[in-house]
């Protein structure tokens, strides 16, 4: 596993890329562009150049693509709806071009629909548009909250797509552990994580988790309040966090911490808390 956090923009890539290795990161995640916009910046070859090299010379990898937030392929309104492909194309561009093999984005939602009728359309709208992406980068599914109208909350809707795409394209899952709390699975306990687990390898597919947000909230479990605290300050334990690492997972597994304060004193706190978890976890799976 390569142990990483969500590198803000600002402050500056090259920046923000060195002080992520001065605290030990050899993953990381970042958005292409402006979460909240509809387009990306152009793209400039020699600023491309640059940050490959930083990256590779900081032994970074992989570097994880977030999709902005705006993103919804299971829109019902066709302007929306050509918005969000269309954006999504840049953005798997983009990745290909930053030597990124994943980009996360979240399912979407059916806007108070009909919830199969949104599956259904999201469903089809990826099978569309995968045609057009390019192979180098995987698209991975991150499950929600599973607030409102959202889809992907549970773990069986994200197989279920997996099994209506087939087993043949490029789709993964990056599992994120506040989310599936509020969703209403129990991470309370090291058996509750373990049980969880099984539960998304049952739906899912061990294999199919490509990437893990390590997240800690402070709502109550069920309440789909998505609402991330730092990994020693949440409901969540940290036996939890190394039940969930114990696993055993590829060595290049990226696992990104996407806690408040980004910046802050707190990311060498939360980086250390996730090694000892991991340290942890690897005891226990040895012993």
């Amino acid at each position: 596993m390569r142990f990483g956090m969500h590198m803000p923009l600002k402050g500056g890539f090259s920046r923000n890329i060195n002080r992520a290795a001065e605290l030990g990161c050899r993953s990381l995640q970042i958005f292409a562009g402006n979460p909240t916009a509809w387009r990306l910046q152009a793209a400039r070859q020699e600023e491309i150049d640059e940050r490959r090299r930083l990256l590779a010379e900081r032994d970074i990898y992989p570097l994880v693509i977030h999709a902005a937030y705006l993103v919804n392929m299971a829109s019902a309104n066709e302007v929306f709806l050509k918005r969000s492909c269309q954006l999504m194309q840049e953005t798997m561009e983009r990745a290909a071009l930053l030597g990124s093999p994943y980009v996360v984005m979240h399912v979407g939602s059916h806007g108070g629909k009909d919830f199969e009728a949104g599956m259904e359309l999201f469903i089809t709208t990826l099978e569309r548009e995968l045609e057009k992406w390019t192979p180098e980068v995987t698209l991975l599914l991150e499950n929600t909250a599973g607030a409102g109208s959202s889809l992907g909350g549970s773990f069986n809707s994200l197989g279920h797509i997996l099994k209506k795409l087939g087993p043949n394209v490029p789709v993964g899952i990056c599992l994120d552990t506040a989310h599936a709390w509020a969703a209403g699975y129990d991470f309370s306990s090291a058996e509750g994580a373990r049980a969880s687990m099984e539960e998304l390898f049952s739906a899912v597919g061990m294999e199919k988790i490509l990437a893990l947000h390590v997240n800690n909230i402070n709502s109550p479990r069920g309440n789909h309040r998505d609402r991330h605290i730092h990994l020693r300050e949440g409901l969540i334990p940290l036996e939890a966090y190394s039940a969930v690492l114990a696993y055993p997972w590829p060595e290049d597994l990226p696992v990104i911490l996407e806690t408040p304060e980004i910046g802050s004193h707190w990311d060498a706190v939360n980086l250390a808390d996730l090694c000892s978890c991991a340290k942890a976890g690897e005891y226990e799976r040895s012993g």
